[in-house]
């Protein structure tokens, strides 16, 4: 700091203090000062008001400065955060006085002179700052330590990291809710890791760490956003906490697997998340289910096709649906599995399973062509979509996948999580492949593994197992064939 305004008289004071008296915001008279390097020079009112921080000081002529002839605040002073003093507010004005200018302090011993330091408005929640000034004439003044009263208000939880994992293991958890860390760090993106956790109106954001170095200080278990539903699950608006602890609704938030996207709407660059927890071993739905994925049945006797990485790591499995029936679900084990291609085919070893009716479709023996129609059956998103079997539909859009996939088709039928192992038909309703994967830099852009995949694999069963040899779906609608369908298309259920 160095100086301090020109002299007031006593009406002046008088008048000033009183316009400062009226003022709304949260006031702070006479506050504790830790330590200070010019005694003289006391903080008398510290006032948070709705867009600024307005600080009283007072500089009391002393014996030991008569030689001080003028005062002055440099316009290099700085409010800062007492526990990070990297970041810091720099003073806005010195009242209706001028910074960088001398004001005379010649008066007698007693005499007070009275200044007005504004700052920016400090955030909710910082209650001990210190001040900062250069001196014009080199060198500065600081009071550091100063307490204030500026509780923070924002919204709480009861969660910590470590109570939601408890809670997640013991209840099981919904296909958004988990851990998301900030992908990127940056002076205006914080490395937040936060916590979704539904709620009665959507899900809660809840902060856990990564604030270092910002000005405001978030608690573990403050609420940094509360996001409501819109017409698509993985698409949801939300209300952020601002770092000052403002209200922001110019953005929204879309989930896709393991990222979370913010996209603000006031052209603030995009924000990624990437999914923490749970992770593959550790994430569980309710009812102790780790995930769920889709099945076919390949022969009347309880052999089933799904993807390999729906089973794998799996300590047990479970099939539910079978002839269409939701509440039992029956045993299984692995009986083959081709990692490099993904695929798997499953075995029901359950004594209560009797075998189904005949198989109504069978394995195209020839590759599909582009732009042939398909249609792809399974449970995806079962949380938010319900058990209800899903119908997607489009065409082939290459005969190659990802990156020229050989193995695989891409195509234009929408899937999710837990489509993976459903089965890809033609319109005539042959099996031309597995769903395994979509693209998520797209839209609607899928993949399935080709049956000549499949067919190798089911070489490699113990027994060779008998396969539908007649197509009953070929001069069906699609309405039919998917109600004939429903009892041999299945949930997998994995622990």
């Amino acid at each position: 700091m160095k100086s301090m305004n020109k002299l007031f008289y006593i009406i002046t004071l008088l008048l000033g203090l009183l316009s400062f008296e009226k003022s709304i915001g949260q006031t702070t008279r006479n506050p504790y000062v830790a330590q200070t390097n010019i005694p003289n020079c006391k903080v008398i009112e510290v006032k948070i008001e709705n867009n600024k921080t307005s600080i009283l000081m007072e500089y009391e002529k002393t014996k030991s400065d008569l030689v001080q002839a003028w005062v002055a605040f440099s316009s290099y002073t700085f409010l800062s955060d007492y526990y990070n003093e990297s970041n810091t507010y720099r003073i806005l004005s010195l009242g209706q006085d001028q910074l960088d200018t001398k004001y005379s302090t010649t008066g007698k011993k007693g005499q007070k002179y009275y200044f007005t330091l504004v700052f920016p408005k400090l955030p909710p929640g910082i209650e001990k700052i210190n001040i900062k000034e250069i001196s014009l004439e080199g060198g500065g003044f600081e009071w550091r330590g100063i307490s204030i009263t500026n509780p923070d208000y924002s919204p709480k939880s009861k969660w910590t990291e470590a109570s939601l994992k408890t809670f997640w293991q013991t209840n099981g958890n919904d296909f958004l809710e988990g851990i998301y860390e900030n992908a990127i760090q940056s002076a205006n993106s914080p490395k937040y890791k936060l916590a979704l956790k539904k709620s009665e109106t959507g899900y809660d954001l809840i902060y856990l760490s990564g604030d270092i170095g910002q000005t405001t200080k978030f608690k573990e278990g403050d609420i940094k956003a509360y996001l409501t539903k819109t017409a698509k699950d993985n698409l949801l608006k939300a209300k952020w906490i601002m770092g000052d602890k403002s209200i922001n609704e110019n953005l929204y938030i879309t989930f896709e697997d393991a990222l979370m996207k913010i996209i603000w709407t006031d052209g603030s660059p995009e924000q990624l998340y990437i999914k923490l927890y749970p992770t593959s071993s550790t994430s569980k739905n309710p009812n102790g289910v780790a995930s769920s994925g889709t099945g076919f049945a390949l022969t009347s006797n309880g052999y089933i096709v799904t993807n390999y990485h729906v089973i794998d790591g799996a300590t047990s499995i479970a099939v539910k649906v079978i002839n269409g029936n939701f509440s039992t679900s029956y045993k299984a084990k692995v009986v083959v599995s081709d990692k490099n291609n993904d695929l798997a085919i499953i075995q029901i070893e359950d004594n209560t399973f009797t075998n189904i009716s005949k198989i109504p479709y069978t394995i195209k023996s020839t590759s599909s062509d582009v732009g042939e129609n398909v249609f792809v059956l399974g449970y995806p998103l079962r949380a938010s979509m319900g058990d209800e079997i899903k119908l997607t539909n489009g065409i082939i859009s290459s005969k190659t996948g990802f990156q020229g996939d050989i193995t695989s088709y891409q195509i234009s039928a929408p899937v999710q999580p837990g489509n993976s192992g459903g089965p890809l038909f033609d319109k005539f309703g042959n099996l031309i492949g597995v769903i395994n994967a979509k693209h998520t830099g797209a839209e609607n852009v899928s993949y399935a593994i080709k049956v000549s995949y499949l067919k190798n694999v089911i070489d490699l069963l113990p027994t060779t197992p008998t396969l539908s040899n007649t197509n009953t779906l070929t001069n069906l609608s699609l309405s039919d064939q998917v109600k004939l369908l429903n009892k041999f298309v299945y949930i997998i259920e994995i622990k």
